[in-house]
């Protein structure tokens, strides 16, 4: 039996919510009583998403299987979706790539900056204007504790974050007095597939990806700006980078991604 609060029975798109924090994400909207539109670029993880999700009766689930590093898709899925009447935007896929920057292939990070900034930004812009003219709605974009640091290992990734961080903070100001929020969640270290695909595999260590999902849940609902998961992550990016020298930062953050 679901529980209902005085929000309840709005439509939600998730990316990247076939798995990880998307995926908890998911739960907990589905808990409180919001249909839900999972999107991920795997069909079969969604499918698979879709049906542990069927625990909850009344909800409704969709899914779409789409690849948001690709240039348009994010018009695309916009045009497929945009009768749904979605009044809740999670903007949470994203990738990470760790290496060497001048030795990789440049299309990876191309693809990677496309998914973490593009698409992101195509969907807040497309959605967010159906929001502003109903004057209601929500958007949660997944930054990073990485965000506030420069990365030597990951360069474009944590990049790619910052702008999400800076782009979604602007946006949160400009939105005042609308009846519409945008929410930056920073999670740091989490427990998720993502550090596969950063090829970071084996990596055991983090967060919960559920904690991490009840915080930006929590922080979106009550319309906050941006939240950062953990006490210690919050130190890393209140204190850290005020005291720590700008040029000594890349250094001590190259050694401790080692």
């Amino acid at each position: 039996m679901r529980s209902c609060d005085n929000e309840c029975m709005q439509k939600v798109l998730i990316t990247g919510g076939s798995s990880g924090i998307g995926f908890e994400l998911a739960k907990i909207m589905a808990e409180h009583g919001h249909d839900i539109v999972l999107v991920a670029r795997d069909g079969a993880q969604l499918e698979k998403a879709r049906k542990e999700l069927a625990i909850y009766p009344d909800i409704k689930i969709a899914t779409v299987t789409a690849d948001l590093s690709k240039p348009d898709s994010a018009r695309k899925l916009y045009e497929k979706l945009k009768n749904e009447n979605i009044e809740i935007l999670v903007n949470n896929a994203g990738v990470g790539l760790k290496g060497d920057f001048f030795g990789d292939e440049l299309s990876r990070n191309q693809d990677m900056a496309y998914l973490n900034m593009n698409s992101l930004m195509d969907l807040t812009y497309y959605f967010g204007n159906d929001f502003l003219k109903k004057k209601r709605g929500k958007i949660l974009n997944t930054a990073s504790i990485v965000a506030f640091f420069p990365g030597p290992k990951q360069p474009v990734y944590y990049a790619t974050k910052a702008f999400v961080r800076s782009f979604s903070r602007a946006l949160a100001y400009n939105l005042q007095g609308s009846g519409v929020t945008v929410t930056a969640l920073h999670p740091g270290v989490t427990k998720t597939n993502f550090f596969n695909s950063a090829s970071a595999k084996g990596f055991t260590g983090g967060a919960s990806a559920k904690s991490v999902a009840a915080l930006g849940y929590r922080a979106m609902m009550a319309g906050k700006i941006e939240v950062t998961h953990g006490l210690w992550n919050k130190f890393l990016t209140n204190v850290f980078v005020r005291i720590t020298p700008y040029r000594l930062q890349p250094k001590i953050v190259d050694r401790a991604s080692e």
